[in-house]
């Protein structure tokens, strides 16, 4: 298994990194690890298959290719752990008080500043491969209005960065919680997940089948699935799609 970052694939224009990988990925066998960046993507894809809006040069936009072989494919939520806190890990560097909004966005306060795609594929009983796409906002100063949500770095900090150093401090990070993973430190991934999850053990508002109701955020289950406490009832867990939680 490959250190992540070990391989660069470095791209002016793409129509999406995740999609290249997958293209390779077809064509035949890519090292675990190997990253691909692009300069700019014409279809970056979000999650629900929303575009991911980057200006071009100014922040990262790439994916990871990884063969987490020794994952079944019913925990393959434990990867989305493993990148989300790689990515707070490494933020920790510059800011303080990033957060991980259920299930795959990243935030400072209440800005999203990152998000996570993930796509798998499963062969027979383990996890063949994974396509790990990661947007983070880092030099980009102006934003498309209707993303009135949307935070970079260089607007947290005053200043900008330089987009490699961030890069490689990010794939180091997110490469020693993928050993964690690797060695089994299941429970450390989990407490650490929770701690850094946005609303983890507070009173909330959120939106299901349309109606705003109250809950307390018990965590997330093996599955992925968002536990919440509702006033008078026992947990429950919902699949993505099934609640949204407000940030305000």
């Amino acid at each position: 298994m490959g250190k992540v970052g070990h391989t660069f694939i470095d791209l002016e224009e793409v129509d999406s990194t995740n999609l290249y990988a997958e293209r390779m990925l077809q064509k035949g066998s890519v090292a675990e690890g190997t990253v691909i960046l692009a300069k700019f993507q014409t279809a970056g894809m979000g999650q629900d298959d929303h575009q991911w809006e980057s200006a071009s040069g100014q922040n990262l936009t790439f994916s990871i290719v990884l063969h987490p072989r020794f994952l079944p494919p019913g925990r393959q939520f434990l990867l989305n752990k493993v990148i989300s806190l790689g990515v707070l890990d490494s933020l920790a560097d510059y800011v303080e008080g990033a957060t991980i909004k259920w299930p795959n966005d990243i935030l400072i306060g209440s800005k999203k500043i990152g998000g996570i795609l993930i796509r798998i594929n499963v062969e027979g009983e383990s996890l063949e491969t994974a396509i790990v796409g990661i947007g983070l906002n880092v030099n980009q100063t102006k934003f498309d209005p209707s993303l009135t949500q949307a935070t970079s770095l260089v607007q947290v900090l005053h200043q900008e960065l330089k987009l490699k150093e961030a890069l490689i401090l990010l794939c180091n990070a997110i490469d020693m919680r993928y050993s964690q993973l690797k060695n089994n430190n299941n429970e450390q991934l989990k407490s650490d997940f929770h701690q850094k999850l946005l609303g983890y053990k507070l009173e909330r508002k959120f939106v299901v089948d349309g109606q705003q109701i109250i809950g307390i955020i018990e965590g997330v289950d093996e599955f992925g699935r968002l536990l919440v406490i509702h006033p008078g009832e026992p947990v429950k867990a919902y699949a993505h799609k099934e609640i949204e939680y407000l940030l305000s």
